[in-house]
């Protein structure tokens, strides 16, 4: 194993940067990018969840909001460190 994520750079014991493909999703422990449980943690909308789906604009609303809400999350349930 590396001592430095491939993806985001940061050192072990260390957090990924945000949205790191690498990170692993602390409410599952699968990949964070791909894992799904951002609509099942957020309660997403229908608009909310077609704007991530075809991942619109993400510095526009919906993504936004959502993005920011999702960060939030992941920071109160604890990110996992590389």
């Amino acid at each position: 194993m590396s001592n430095t994520c491939n993806d985001c750079g940061c050192s072990q014991g260390e957090l990924h940067e945000t949205f790191c493909t690498k990170e692993r999703c602390p409410f599952c422990l699968g990949q964070l990018v791909s894992c799904g449980c951002i609509s099942k943690v957020l309660s997403l909308s229908p608009a909310e969840q077609q704007a991530l789906d075809e991942y619109i604009d993400d510095e526009k609303e919906p993504l936004l909001s959502v993005n920011e809400r999702w960060v939030k999350a992941l920071n109160q349930k604890g990110r996992v460190a590389f």
